[in-house]
């Protein structure tokens, strides 16, 4: 009902403004996508189905659908269309779907690796109208008794569309072959990146082979000091084996130019391994990461390069520590309050203040801070954590919070005879990398043991990591599991012994399940060791782990008629949903470009996983010409960081026809007057335009009639 009155009205509109020249109107655009996978997979001397499923998205009617898969443009004939390389679909009405059907013959000889056919698919939209001036014999245009020229009917051409795919035929070998593929990537924290932006760029590869595919080298190419460089780490992963059917993920932190352009850069990841025959195999894929625009992209502060005590102090102690915050956003962040405090102030008091007050910060500066504490003649030996909280607004107004925890470990001395009593084995301290624990992604966590006696060397020690279930899943034995999981280990690991006074450090690879819930989860490191009497002992400590969650918005296709009239409303809707694991805040959508508009933002607010929303705002252009505009998503994700989302769309605006008028048309005022309704109702343009209005409307119903009989002769 709502596309019947925006369909109307368009045309009352236009009938309105264009009498004297006669209008064309086609009834809806259809658009054509492939909807099924274009990966197919044989061996050699097999012969293969094809089968190509399409959707028509757009809202007419699409005909005479034809698609041509042609042979391998390499020119290797390994792999080639087995029969007619044409198939037909008669129409497709909007949303419908359809099938392409086709076989494929791999050549005996053909070599394990893809070989890519191209898929060309060409259809027509509907026919459209036209109004033109009538002519007679001799081609004069023909007019009526007042002067005013004569338009008939004349139907348009059907329009011609094209769409282009690649079908990929992957030939695999005997058992002797290894064949890695990539089956997803990751761009995160969001697949629109920002100028200047860090990002992380996961990649889950699986070896399709029948053989382990070992020492498997995993590393990028197209990075570049203007593009895409790394942001931490070094340009390459090893793998030591990924056997057949398995599969590994890894990725790189990036981080995008501050000077790099909006669109889609491509950068490449080279894979490098073995077979079981020792032969080298080289394959090289290619990806893109899509940069937004960064214009009114907030402050973003961060911070970083952080030193504070990496031993241990003893009781009435200072302790320095020292970090820089840097805005890494595109403006001004301002009202920086930055705290550090003890939170236990029974063993770590602050030396200086600790609250220190910034006017602002610009975009890229950064300023180093440094506070001092003091542990206290009471102080136990532990960790004492200290809180560092940073905030600040930016330029919209909006309250921003960043928060960092660091330990301070104090020593206390023994009391009594130190050759008495049980040595204790404790965790000092512990760091993560990446500091925030993304869900579904690895992390490697640090752990240093420290043995606290003076005297005593412990002995025999066993570790064992038990973790919190994930929480919160639908499914009970997701909800029930660890939330933490090793990656090519155990979770369970010796130390021979640590001296007194001594510590070992131990680094191990963990992976977050997709479904941990985002919070502070608890490790437990369980311990069993023996002091110099052989005396079997037992300990326990916790280890937090700040995970998060990634957000994901996702939207339907964009509702909009690509055609329209200065000063003339045009509807613009589309559908979206939260398909990540974590509400989304603060949510807001609006309409952006140069020109008005009806309802043109809507506030979501908190936008709860797996819900689904609707948005329709109101375009009226204000200058012919073609207009680029903007549906923009905005939100708060669940660290505190505002992501946005943009649905671009470009319209050709024409000029709005001036209206004919005709001085015997419109009486004078004092006629007018004096008529009064008399006058009205015998106007000449009154009846004009309800004659107008009058014939629009049967001509709209005659026009469905004409399409719901066309449409029964299809299904018929």
């Amino acid at each position: 009902m709502k596309r019947f009155l925006s369909i109307f009205l368009a045309a009352i509109l236009i009938i309105l403004q264009v009498p004297s020249t006669g209008f064309a109107y086609r009834d809806g655009v259809p658009n054509i996508i492939v909807t099924s996978s274009t990966t197919y997979q044989g061996k050699p001397g097999e012969s293969i189905s094809i089968s190509v499923d399409l959707t028509n998205t757009g809202y007419g009617y699409a005909e005479n659908i034809t698609g041509n898969l042609s042979e391998d443009p390499t020119g290797t004939g390994m792999v080639y269309v087995d029969g007619s390389s044409y198939d037909n679909i008669r129409s497709m009405r909007d949303r419908e779907s359809g099938t392409l059907s086709y076989r494929v013959k791999i050549d005996p000889d053909a070599e394990g690796k893809n070989y890519s056919l191209p898929l060309e698919i060409t259809y027509y939209g509907e026919p459209g109208y036209r109004e033109v001036p009538s002519k007679d014999k001799e081609g004069n245009v023909i007019k009526d008794e007042n002067g005013k020229t004569i338009y008939e009917e004349e139907e348009l051409p059907a329009e011609k569309f094209t769409t282009k795919a690649n079908i990929n035929v992957r030939v695999t070998q005997d058992k002797t072959k290894s064949q890695l593929i990539v089956e997803s990537v990751d761009i995160l924290p969001s697949p629109n990146v920002k100028a200047g932006e860090v990002i992380a760029v996961g990649f889950n590869i699986k070896n399709s082979g029948s053989a382990a595919a070992e020492d498997v080298k995993v590393s990028l190419g197209g990075l570049s000091g203007d593009g895409f460089a790394l942001a931490s780490g070094v340009n390459s992963r090893t793998i030591q084996s990924i056997s057949s059917g398995s599969k590994k993920y890894v990725y790189f932190e990036l981080t995008s130019s501050k000077k790099i352009s909006s669109g889609n850069h491509e950068l490449k990841l080279n894979l490098t391994y073995k077979n079981s025959k020792g032969e080298a195999i080289t394959e090289e894929n290619n990806f893109f990461i899509t940069v937004a625009s960064n214009q009114g992209q907030s402050s973003n502060l961060i911070i970083e390069n952080l030193t504070y005590p990496t031993g241990s102090i003893g009781q009435n102690k200072e302790a320095t520590v020292g970090f820089s915050i840097r805005n890494q956003g595109q403006s001004d962040a301002k009202n920086i309050i930055v705290e550090a405090k003890s939170t236990d102030p029974a063993g770590v008091v602050p030396k200086s203040v600790s609250i220190i007050k910034l006017d602002s910060l610009a975009p890229q500066d950064s300023q180093n801070l440094e506070f001092k504490f003091l542990s206290t003649q009471a102080a136990e030996t532990k960790n004492y954590p200290i809180e560092i909280t940073v905030k600040y607004t930016d330029d919209l107004g909006k309250e921003d919070t960043v928060e960092q925890f660091v330990g301070i470990f104090v020593l206390a001395p023994e009391k009594g005879d130190p050759t008495k009593g049980k040595p204790k084995l404790i965790i000092d301290k512990y760091s993560f990398d990446p500091q925030l624990v993304k869900a579904g992604e690895n992390f490697e966590m640090t752990l240093s043991f420290y043995n606290t006696s003076s005297k005593k060397t412990v002995r025999n020690i066993k570790i064992f990591l038990t973790a919190e279930a994930a929480g919160n899943s639908t499914d009970k034995e997701i909800s029930a599991s660890s939330a933490f999981t090793p990656v090519d280990s155990s979770n369970t690991f010796y130390i021979d012994s640590i001296s007194p006074k001594g510590r070992v450090e131990k680094t191990i690879t963990m992976f977050t399940v997709p479904d941990a819930v985002a919070k502070t989860h608890i490790i437990t490191a369980n311990f069993e060791y023996e002091d110099n009497e052989g005396t079997e002992l037992k300990d326990v400590e916790l280890i937090g782990v700040p995970v998060v969650q990634q957000s994901r918005l996702e939207t339907a296709e964009l509702g909009v008629y690509p055609e329209a009239a200065v000063g003339q409303p045009l509807p613009v809707s589309l559908e979206f949903y939260n398909t990540g694991k974590v509400t989304l805040y603060n949510m807001m959508v609006k309409l952006e470009g140069d020109f008005q508009t009806e309802n043109g933002s809507y506030y979501v607010g908190n936008f709860d996983s797996g819900g689904s929303e609707y948005f329709e705002g109101t375009v009226i252009p204000n200058e012919p010409g073609e207009l680029t505009g903007a549906v923009v998503f905005t939100y708060e994700d669940s660290t505190g960081q505002t992501q946005e989302l943009r649905k671009e769309f470009t319209l050709n605006v024409m000029d709005a026809p001036p209206m004919e008028e005709s001085p015997e048309d419109f009486p004078p005022d004092g006629d007018m007057n004096k008529g009064g309704i008399k006058g009205i109702l015998t106007s000449k343009w009154l009846w004009s335009i309800l004659a107008i209005v009058a014939a629009s409307v049967g001509g709209y119903f005659f026009y469905k009639k004409k399409k719901k009989q066309k449409e029964e002769a299809l299904d018929e």
